[in-house]
């Protein structure tokens, strides 16, 4: 059970719309900050949930455009979709970062690499918090969902900056 399943009928359960209206959905609430989601798995997610009886789909005319598929969430969508939700607000959170390795392994690095590394994380840290904070202001009235997220990933990055800062202290020590 993945979260592309779920934001993609959570969107569907919103208003029907066509895979590219999904996807263009899906890149405006930015959550492929939050979650690994590519284009082409929103299309191949939408004909596996349509195969699966969680969407169907209607063919719409065109007026200029070609013919399009406007899909719609199911009785068994809505079902698998609060399936979803519970699964994902009762299982145990992990929290990932890529550059978990990189720490991991600064021990193989000279010690003069290993801070220019450190010093590099905290400079895309600090560069991710800056675009979360314009986000925060181009996208001021979204709705509260939206905005907690926000507010989430800023107080993520002020404490990884934080926290940075300290294990950068002990590194030096060592």
């Amino acid at each position: 059970m993945s979260s592309i399943d779920l934001a993609i009928l959570g969107i569907v359960l919103e208003k029907p719309q066509s895979a590219y209206d999904i996807q263009k959905d899906i890149e405006y609430h930015h959550f492929p900050r939050w979650t690994k989601i590519s284009v082409p798995s929103i299309y191949r997610k939408v004909l596996q949930l349509q195969e699966k009886g969680y969407l169907q789909s209607n063919i719409v005319k065109g007026n200029r455009h070609a013919d399009k598929a406007i899909y719609s969430i199911t009785e068994e969508g809505r079902v698998y979709f609060e399936e979803l939700m519970t699964l994902h607000a009762t299982e145990p959170i992990p929290l990932q970062f890529d550059f978990n390795v990189v720490i991991a392994n600064l021990s193989k690095v000279e010690r003069n690499e290993g801070l220019k590394l450190l010093e590099q994380l905290q400079e895309n840290i600090v560069t991710s918090l800056q675009i979360l904070k314009g986000y925060e202001t181009e996208y001021a009235e979204i709705p509260l969902g939206g905005k907690t997220v926000f507010e989430q990933q800023k107080l993520l990055y002020q404490a990884l900056l934080e926290w940075l800062d300290n294990f950068q202290g002990q590194y030096i020590e060592s």
